[in-house]
């Protein structure tokens, strides 16, 4: 038996959908939210490695003057 079937049969009123609340969101078209980078706490230092992995391979430090 499905869970809106049940729901129905007990009287209770249809399960409301969790939205996003704009709030949480740290720029309106952004899909990252707060939420979600609380989850991944080391995605930060994983980018900012491999940013320096690729500065380093294209020329790094050399090709500052």
């Amino acid at each position: 038996m499905g869970e809106a079937k049940r729901r129905e049969e007990l009287g209770l009123p249809p399960r409301q959908k969790n939205e996003l609340i704009k709030s949480d969101r740290y720029l309106s078209w952004l899909p990252i939210t707060k939420s979600r980078i609380k989850k991944y706490p080391y995605m930060g230092v994983a980018t900012m490695a491999l940013g320096a992995i690729i500065f380093l391979v294209s020329g790094g430090a050399n090709s500052i003057n």
